[in-house]
């Protein structure tokens, strides 16, 4: 087998990789069907709670859009996001000046930070839609139910009377204990612990029929071949989580890409 030499990264061309994505992405509405019953139904339950937890698969470069859809469909005032909360300093610099501190960012792979979302800021803000970003992942433990302890914390510290719009991972969102790779040890997921204080919350995720997202690297989505493609739309299952329907992903820009793509 033919070894190939170690490549240094190139920060710098990173840096202005990641800022040309971002001065250059378009933040727009998907034009998805909405179910009446749906969103119906959540706009009543953001009238008691004004909260919406959703799961996300990070690396998507239109999870920003599907933030953007749900902003203008129900009238989200408040973005919060699984980054850590020093963060907030990094994204509020930038919408007040324009200026990115990559040099904060730079060793972000995971794809819960990307290009789309610092477009995503400046969008709402210029639309006048975002009255303050919520950056909850700010407890710098290890254990992962510590690490959900913290965020369901940071979450409930930060509403105020305006529909906040909550983002994580796939996992942290949901609102039942979770096992991972079939460990008997339950986990207790934030989506759970903020429950556990507003027994309506309302949760869901987006659900991606193909396509690929970025996660330490390009990776494919599985596709079922039977699946028959849709556009998107947004409805509510049996067991009551709200479903925003993305029929292909594609990769985002991440800071860190640590591959070209």
């Amino acid at each position: 087998m033919e070894d190939f030499p170690y490549q240094e990264r190139n920060i710098e061309k990173d840096k202005r990789e990641f800022i040309k994505a971002v001065d250059s992405i378009l933040i727009e509405e998907i034009p998805a069907v909405f179910d009446e019953d749906a969103s119906n139904r959540l706009v009543a339950s953001l009238n008691e709670t004004k909260l919406l937890i959703m799961g996300e698969v990070h690396g998507v470069k239109e999870n920003a859009d599907v933030i953007y859809t749900l902003f203008k469909k129900f009238g989200f005032r408040q973005l919060a996001l699984e980054w850590e909360s020093g963060l907030k300093a990094v994204a509020e610099q930038y919408l007040e000046t324009g200026e990115l501190d990559f040099n904060a960012i730079q060793e972000s792979p995971d794809g819960r930070m990307t290009a789309g979302h610092f477009a995503l800021l400046k969008t709402l803000k210029d639309d006048g839609l975002l009255d303050r970003l919520i950056c909850f992942d700010g407890s710098g433990e290890a254990d992962w139910d510590a690490r959900d302890e913290n965020m369901a914390k940071n979450i409930l510290g930060s509403l105020f009377d305006s529909s906040t719009l909550v983002v994580a991972g796939n996992l942290h969102a949901k609102v039942e204990p979770i096992t991972l790779n079939d460990e008997p040890c339950e986990l207790h997921p934030m989506g759970e612990r903020v429950k556990a204080h507003i027994q309506d919350v309302s949760s869901g995720k987006i659900e991606y029929l193909s396509g690929q997202y970025h996660n330490f690297g390009r990776q494919d989505f599985w596709e079922d071949p039977e699946q028959e493609k849709t556009e998107s739309r947004f409805y509510i299952t049996d067991d009551g989580s709200y479903t925003f329907v993305l029929p292909e992903a594609s990769v985002a820009i991440v800071p860190n890409p640590g591959e070209k793509l």
